[in-house]
């Protein structure tokens, strides 16, 4: 019996195939430049079996939406929730491709056809990484379902069945000791060459760059991603637009020591970011932490991450008895009431406290 107008239809594909049944409807009508009417269609699927052709047809005719969604890929719907995503947080482009990468296997699949053994395969191809880039591929995965799920594409997240495989790394922050601050300090007003910093990395001013992180406790994703603009020197803070949650976004103070610092820095030349790759442009951490910090710490004879730096700044704000609420507000960490309580008119407050800090 023939189907009424506008409903769609199966057809059988030449040749050996394993699901040569298609169906498919009319998306839409366009004209040409011969002013000739163009039909384009919209296929629903391949399958084994003309029954199961006919069944995504009806499926579609009575849900048109539900049956276009579950085409959709987990590859489109990354496109589409990385649009605005990188617009809000641009500091994070580079890790989230990244954990994309590892979801090669996923691309191509339509997002409902995905359950959680797909998933876990993903993790469980990941040998030899680390547990933290097994982490970054399930908190991608459950960002997209979370925005599958508002757009009606899924109407489950499996992200949450999926296990991280490898072991958990203890690995304690070692705070810098005063002593290890006052050689970074000896060693700048020397102005010798900094051991371990090869030539590509010379002249970017990257020994500063150490002890602006000692003295805001700015993530290092947070320094990489600041612009010129970020800082006011006269008004002593910087403005961050915020790289991973919603505390993250705060003005931060700046030490009264760290100033000349600040100014050396800005001081360097007219580029965009405050601190520059060896190639122009934004450092990414990969040359910042593999490319620098860790050959110079190294050469130095010191066993630091970039993320010590950080440490060491909230635990001297604690021992300088800085109140809980204002350490929560000037590191970014997220705290109920904190955000409500620290504004810009605060400022000058968060000033006078962050300058309790002596090293």
């Amino acid at each position: 019996m023939r189907n009424p107008n506008g409903y769609g239809g199966v057809s059988r594909l030449p040749g050996r195939r394993r699901r040569p049944y298609r169906a498919r409807v009319t998306s839409e009508w366009v004209l040409a430049e011969d002013g000739h009417r163009i039909q384009r269609y919209l296929t629903l699927g391949y399958f084994a079996t003309q029954v199961e052709a006919i069944r995504a047809l009806a499926e579609y005719n009575a849900d048109p939406y539900s049956a276009v969604s579950r085409q959709v890929t987990f590859r489109e719907v990354f496109d589409r929730w990385s649009e605005t995503y990188f617009e809000k947080y641009p500091g994070t482009r580079r890790l989230t491709l990244c954990a994309m990468g590892f979801c090669r296997s996923l691309w191509d699949r339509p997002m409902r056809d995905l359950r959680a053994a797909q998933l876990q395969e993903v993790i469980n191809a990941m040998e030899g990484k680390s547990r933290g880039y097994q982490s970054k591929v399930r908190s991608l995965m459950h960002l997209l379902y979370k925005y599958a799920m508002s757009r009606d594409i899924v109407d489950r997240d499996w992200s949450g069945y999926v296990e991280l495989t490898a072991p958990e790394r203890d690995s304690p922050r070692v705070t810098f000791r005063r002593e290890e601050i006052r050689r970074l300090w000896a060693l700048r007003a020397s102005g010798g060459p900094v051991p371990g910093e090869t030539a590509a990395y010379r002249g970017l001013g990257l020994l500063d760059s150490v002890l602006v992180l000692l003295y805001t406790g700015l993530r290092v994703g947070e320094l990489l991603a600041l612009r010129r603009e970020d800082i006011d020197v006269p008004g002593r803070s910087i403005d961050l637009r915020g790289t991973k949650t919603k505390a993250a976004r705060r003005r931060v103070p700046l030490h009264r020591e760290i100033v000349p610092v600040v100014e050396d820095l800005l001081a360097r030349g007219k580029r965009e970011f405050f601190i520059e790759g060896p190639s122009g442009g934004q450092m990414t951490y990969g040359q910042y932490k593999y490319g620098w910090f860790d050959k110079v710490m190294a050469a130095l004879g010191l066993r630091h991450t970039p993320h010590d730096t950080r440490h060491t700044f909230v635990s001297a704000l604690d021992t300088a008895g800085v109140r809980p609420g204002a350490v929560k507000f000037i590191v970014g960490h997220s705290q109920r009431d904190v955000t409500d309580r620290y504004t810009h008119k605060d400022l000058p407050e968060l000033i006078r406290e962050v300058d309790k800090i002596t090293y």
